[in-house]
C-alpha cells in the first residue's frame, strides 16, 4: 500500500522503515521537507504526502496534530483511513493536553469523512516495529468507529509483526481515551524500569 506518514520524528521514521521492509511504499510528510533531507527515507510536503497516500498515519506531536491536519484540508483527507499514533503531552510529560477527551476523538470530530483508528500509542517506537524483541507476546489496541479502517489497520499491524492474537479491538473512537491516558502510566513504568522498551499484555482468566 501507499502509506503517508505525517511527521518525520522517531515514530514516523521507525514505522516507515518497518512498513517499507514489509514491501509498502512509504512517504514522510513535513511542513519543511527541504530541512528534512538525509533521513534515508523519502520526504515531501504535507499536501503531496496526503494526495499520494492510500492510508495516512498521524505521527505528529498531539498538541499540534489537529491544526496540522486542518492545514492539509478536510477534502484532501476525506475517505482515507487515518491511523493516529499521537498523544498530547506537556513538555515535562506530566500532563495530557486533552485530559477530558482524546486526540483521536478531536481528529475524528474535525474530519468526519476521514475514518480514524487509534493504535500503537501505548508503547515506544522501537517496540512498535519489533514486538518480537520483547520477552513474550504483548497487546496492541485498536479504537475506531469504522470497521473497514480497522481491518486495514490490523493488516498493517500484522506487517509490523503483530499477529491477530496480539491485536485487541476495544471499541469505538471514544475508547481512544484509555489508550492515550495510558501515557502517564507509561512514563511511570519507564521511570521504574529505567527503560522504554516494554509493553503490556492483557491476561484473561484461565479456563476451568
Amino acid at each position: 500500500m501507499r502509506i503517508g506518514l505525517l511527521g518525520t520524528g522517531n515514530v514516523a521514521r521507525a514505522l516507515a522503515q518497518g512498513w517499507r521492509a514489509a514491501g509498502h511504499d512509504v512517504l514522510l510528510g513535513s511542513r519543511k521537507p527541504e530541512e528534512r533531507t538525509g533521513l534515508g527515507l523519502p520526504v515531501a510536503d504535507l499536501s503531496t504526502t496526503a494526495a499520494r497516500a492510500e492510508v495516512l498515519v498521524n505521527a505528529t506531536p498531539g498538541t499540534v496534530s489537529v491544526e496540522l491536519l486542518h492545514s492539509i484540508g478536510a477534502s484532501a483527507l476525506a475517505g482515507k483511513p487515518l491511523i493516529d499514533i499521537g498523544v498530547g503531552l506537556s513538555d515535562d510529560y506530566s500532563e495530557l493536553s486533552h485530559p477530558d477527551s482524546s486526540l483521536a476523538e478531536l481528529i475524528q470530530e474535525a474530519l468526519p469523512r476521514t475514518p480514524v483508528v487509534k493504535t500503537l500509542c501505548t508503547m515506544d517506537s522501537t517496540v512498535m516495529i519489533a514486538p518480537d524483541s520483547l520477552d513474550g507476546p504483548s497487546t496492541v489496541f485498536l479504537s475506531g468507529d469504522d470497521a473497514e479502517a480497522k481491518r486495514i489497520t490490523g493488516r498493517l499491524l500484522t506487517d509490523l509483526g503483530w499477529p491477530e492474537s496480539s491485536q485487541l479491538d476495544i471499541g469505538g473512537i471514544t475508547t481512544a481515551r484509555g489508550q492515550e491516558h495510558f501515557a502517564l502510566l507509561f512514563m511511570g513504568i519507564a521511570n521504574g524500569l529505567g527503560a522504554h522498551a516494554f509493553n503490556i499484555k492483557v491476561v484473561t482468566r484461565a479456563a476451568d
